[in-house]
């Protein structure tokens, strides 16, 4: 990324993102030719898990454009929420970094699960898409091992985490409550305990 700004989230994840709902858009119109086959209505039948899988990685892309729509001023999340806000965010993140094919991300545990009170909706999603985004442009993908433990992310670089301070108070500032902090090879960030699921 150039110069880190809130605007550096969507222009990184939306290529990976439309390319992802072209694919989705295709499997469905390979469904929907199905039936103008003879035996295809028996065929579409047998493929009913796999349309199933599609459908929810269209919803959750759905999901994700709306974060990064209504993350630069477009509210197109509505009211929508989604539980697995900040996993839907933080594995397009992730797919958009490994496209570089340079490294793979390294995680351990899962983001938790978000509370419909969660702010209004899209911030923690946002915010955990933007830290992934930020830290391995700054050090590189590989330098982090980064940790899931309930409301807790840490990563962690082996070297001192040397990190733009006005890009992170700019993602700090979207989610007020929770807190990011950096201490020597580790960033953290906790999240507010109302937030996320028990």
């Amino acid at each position: 990324m150039a110069t880190w700004s809130s605007e550096s989230v969507p222009r990184a994840l939306l290529p990976v993102l439309i390319h992802e709902m072209n694919n989705g858009t295709q499997l469905l119109v390979g469904f929907r030719s199905l039936l103008d086959i003879p035996g295809g209505e028996a065929l579409f039948a047998q493929k009913a898990g796999e349309l199933a899988e599609g459908s929810q990685k269209l919803e959750d892309l759905g999901f994700a454009l709306a974060v990064l729509s209504t993350s630069s001023g477009a509210n197109m999340l509505m009211a929508r929420r989604e539980r697995r806000g900040i996993q839907i965010l933080w594995d397009l993140a992730t797919r958009t970094l490994e496209r570089s094919g340079e490294h793979g991300v390294h995680t351990q545990g899962s983001p938790p699960e978000l509370m419909p009170s969660a702010l209004t909706g899209w911030e923690v999603p946002w915010a955990a898409a933007a830290l992934l985004l930020l830290a391995s442009d700054a050090m590189g993908i590989d330098a982090w091992r980064w940790r899931w433990s309930g409301a807790r992310l840490v990563g962690r670089a082996g070297v001192p985490v040397q990190l733009d301070e006005a890009a992170l108070a700019s993602i700090q500032e979207r989610v007020p409550g929770s807190l990011i902090h950096i201490d020597g090879d580790s960033l953290t960030w906790d999240l507010a305990a109302e937030w996320v699921e028990a």
